[in-house]
């Protein structure tokens, strides 16, 4: 039986971006996947936010600029504790100044990744899918540029370290990934080893009542 599907797109949200805001916005996904703190901070100066570029890894990948967590992990209690003691500590002014700073097409794209993430969240999608979708775009589109004005030799070898530089990053997500498995398993096996001792308890306790 064949189904058929009436698909609406809502094209509404196209926007080309200012070449030099997609560069630097490129710059600030290598900084996010990479925890670049430096690299951050300096790009929220250009975004002009100031002091509150450090916000921009918890609005993208949901963890702090100091976090200690991996990349598309859950971030601990204690973070946890922290992010919401500081973001208490935000008045409307705080929140208005942040937004009223941010460059037209920033808002254009919280926006898009925002439906992104909803998107992904009511397929299922692991986290990490959507990081490394920015990974690779951060890193192919960051050295477009560099393609396009260099000669047909340095386009090679710029087209080489693009794809070690995106492996690298995918590297760095995937072990994030395995590492977050690596956990949960851990923890199912430690509760499945103490349901096992506990069962093993309690027929050695029934059978020793027994003998008595």
């Amino acid at each position: 039986m064949v189904h058929t599907f009436t698909v609406l797109l809502d094209h509404g949200i196209y926007k080309e971006l200012d070449p030099k805001f997609r560069l630097d916005y490129c710059k600030l996904w290598k900084a996010l996947i990479s925890l670049d703190v430096q690299k951050i901070l300096e790009l929220g100066e250009q975004f002009g936010v100031g002091k509150y570029a450090k916000y921009f890894p918890l609005i993208f990948t949901g963890r702090t600029i100091d976090s200690k967590s991996a990349l598309g992990t859950q971030i601990s209690g204690e973070e946890k504790t922290r992010i919401k003691q500081d973001l208490n500590s935000l008045g409307m002014d705080d929140i208005s100044s942040f937004m009223e700073s941010l460059p037209p097409d920033f808002l254009v794209i919280l926006r898009t990744d925002g439906l992104l993430r909803s998107i992904l969240g009511n397929l299922g999608a692991p986290r990490h899918v959507r990081l490394l979708a920015y990974a690779k775009c951060a890193i192919y589109g960051h050295e477009e540029q560099s393609r396009l004005e260099s000669g047909a030799i340095n386009r090679i070898t710029l087209q080489i370290k693009t794809s070690i530089s995106y492996l690298h990053l995918r590297i760095l997500i995937e072990l994030a990934r395995l590492l977050v498995q690596f956990n949960d398993y851990k923890h199912k096996a430690k509760d499945k080893l103490s349901w096992m001792l506990q069962k093993i308890s309690r027929e050695v306790l029934g059978w020793y009542k027994a003998l008595m």
